[in-house]
């Protein structure tokens, strides 16, 4: 079968970006996909990509503008990885008038910088007949499949409550680091909200099987730095410059009660009930250098689950430790092994998933899926915007 070809935004020469560090890493081995062309800010930028990355520069196209990367008829899958505010210029053109070869596209999260603008793109893209996939990877991460198999597996018994909580490892000395500036920035689309918000509460809802209960739960922002200093590329916190304004959260909370799917609790004390949900992620320093960047406990009639993460979810980072406590017996299982993948890139056995750089494992899972044609495991636009609209229900409740 011939591979999937594939144009790609935002994948430039420049060290330790996205594109670079979790799309390239698996798509340069995957049997499934080829590199077709480029779109950066200039010709010579996608030239300097294609050299640096080994690509054939007689087929492989470099581009400086989406609406001439939209025009390509040899492109089968279109993958946008930069910024969030970039994201639907960069795929408008393609979903209004896509060529004939163009079968799907990819988007990072968060879809879009609005809600408005996501749903605008999803409406298009359903009116092409694309498919969509969002970059909601943590879906994918072999402790999210661990954790649904368990919970199907009934071993819980009734669940009862879901407790999470994650510290991100920025803000640090009231300081925003240049990797950071934009997070202050509600309009550019990218925050601690908007990013790691979603991520881990989308991520923890799939391993779930689980929706919020409509007018059962209530979300809270709090900006508790509406000022901050920035750091320099050493750094060293530029006081020079004085402090900047910042009107994003660096506490996100959520109480409530979920729906769980169909899962066969084997318990006989009566019907279950929705359980409970408490969710807190927050800005600053973590506990010491060692503690979990976030920690996520299941409790049932039957068992528990504690899974500790160095990050602060499973989009990007595998977990730290895994035990499920069984109330019956008292015995406490490790289940890390189940949580850690070993297996191996379909089509190319000599590369282990653990060969790929860690925030390109889960991505890579993604296209996996795709070139695979297993939708199901891959969250598509319409389920963005309804994220997205979860997350205007955060931005509403004040902060």
């Amino acid at each position: 079968m011939a591979p999937i070809r594939v144009g790609i935004v935002g994948l430039s020469a420049q060290p330790a970006t996205w594109g670079q560090l979790a799309h390239h890493p698996f798509l340069s081995k995957s049997p499934h996909y080829k590199i077709v062309a480029l779109c950066n800010s200039s010709i010579a930028s996608g030239q300097a990509a294609i050299k640096f990355y080994g690509l054939d520069p007689e087929t492989t196209k470099a581009y400086d503008n989406y609406a001439a990367l939209a025009t390509d008829p040899d492109i089968d899958f279109l993958i946008i990885t930069t910024r969030a505010d970039t994201h639907y210029d960069a795929v408008l053109p393609a979903l209004k008038s896509p060529p004939k070869s163009l079968k799907g596209v990819y988007c990072e999260w968060p879809l879009a910088a609005t809600t408005e603008q996501a749903k605008e793109m999803h409406d298009l893209a359903k009116k092409a007949g694309l498919k969509t996939v969002v970059g909601l990877q943590g879906r994918l991460s072999p402790t999210v499949t661990a954790l649904r198999r368990l919970i199907q597996s009934g071993r819980f018994g009734q669940i009862h409550s879901i407790n999470y909580h994650g510290a991100i490892n920025v803000w640090q000395n009231n300081a925003a680091g240049a990797k950071y500036y934009y997070f202050m920035d509600k309009a550019v689309g990218g925050n601690l909200l908007t990013i790691y918000g979603g991520h881990c509460l989308d991520s923890l809802l799939y391993a779930l099987d689980a929706e919020l209960v409509p007018g059962g739960y209530k979300p809270m922002l709090a900006n508790l730095r509406p000022r901050m200093w920035r750091t320099g590329a050493d750094g060293q916190v530029l006081k020079d410059e004085g402090t900047y304004e910042k009107n994003t959260p660096d506490q996100i909370l959520l109480q409530g009660r979920v729906k769980l799917g169909d899962v066969d609790d084997g318990d006989t004390e009566g019907p279950s009930s929705d359980p409970v949900l408490s969710f807190h992620l927050r800005a600053g320093n973590r506990f010491s250098p060692t503690s979990p960047g976030s920690t996520w406990r299941i409790y049932g009639t039957k068992g528990e689950v504690v899974v500790e993460f160095a990050s602060a979810g499973p989009q990007i980072g595998a977990p730290t430790s895994m035990k499920f406590s069984n109330m019956k017996t008292g015995e406490v299982e490790d289940l890390l092994p189940e949580a850690v993948e070993g297996g191996r890139l379909d089509g190319s056995p000599d590369v282990a998933w653990t060969d790929l750089p860690t925030p390109g494992q889960n991505i890579g899972r993604i296209f996996e899926a795709y070139a695979l044609a297993k939708q199901d495991n891959y969250a598509n636009w319409g389920e963005a915007v309804k994220r997205h609209e979860l997350l205007d229900e955060f931005w509403a409740s004040g902060m």
